[in-house]
């Protein structure tokens, strides 16, 4: 191989590289109206929180303040799991903010990985900080949205939350879940529920035009 094609074939694997990695789905960070989001229960389950959370057995979450008082940035992880564990596999993550600093509370990034792979992702830096109704156990903030269901129930799930500007209690980062709407049906289907609607009233009208 000449020099020349050696390079056009590094550069060209290079660029194949970057795109498979660019294709995690963007999150995206919605504010919430004060006290409709929650509260974090066992149906609405922590992932990440600096507090004790009400989740079902066997669904762990990180807890980041054990051991003393957290800083001031957070890169934290969640446990693995696997999707067999999710009480739902369609969700958003709601985030309960405890801050008395509404200028300096930032999110930097989320991310979901499966199988170690970022399948969604979140990227800041966006403003977290000016929430009403802070710290009480629902959710200010909410990044949508969230489908694990064309996984396998075996497959690994890993969430990573990464913030700064935390300048009083910690946060709380939780799953809600998010009704899928039913089926729309194939145009084949529709078709078909057609012509067995015309067949019908066709045999009405021979029954009615004999009597």
């Amino acid at each position: 191989m000449t020099p020349t094609r050696f390079k056009l074939g590094l550069g060209l694997a290079t660029l194949l590289a970057g795109t498979s990695i660019a294709h995690a789905i963007p999150l995206s960070l919605v504010a919430a109206e004060p006290g409709t989001l929650g509260p974090q229960s066992a149906s609405a389950p922590c992932i990440i929180a600096g507090t004790m959370c009400q989740n079902p057995d066997g669904f762990d979450f990180t807890n980041f303040v054990q051991g003393g008082q957290p800083p001031s940035s957070f890169d934290e992880d969640s446990p693995e799991y696997t999707i067999s564990q999710f009480p739902f596999l369609t969700f958003d993550i709601a985030i309960d903010v405890n801050t008395n600093s509404a200028a300096s509370e930032t999110l930097e990034s989320f991310s979901v990985f499966v199988d170690g792979a970022e399948i969604y992702t979140f990227t800041g830096p966006s403003l977290i900080g000016d929430a009403s109704n802070a710290g009480n156990g629902f959710g200010d903030w909410l990044l949508t949205s969230i489908d694990l269901s064309e996984f396998a129930s075996d497959a690994t799930v890993m969430f990573n939350a990464v913030w700064s500007g935390d300048v009083a209690g910690p946060e709380s980062f939780f799953l809600v879940q998010v009704d899928t709407p039913p089926p729309v049906a194939e145009p084949g289907t529709l078709i078909l529920m057609g012509l067995g609607l015309l067949g019908l009233g066709l045999l009405h009208r021979r029954r009615n035009s004999r009597s």
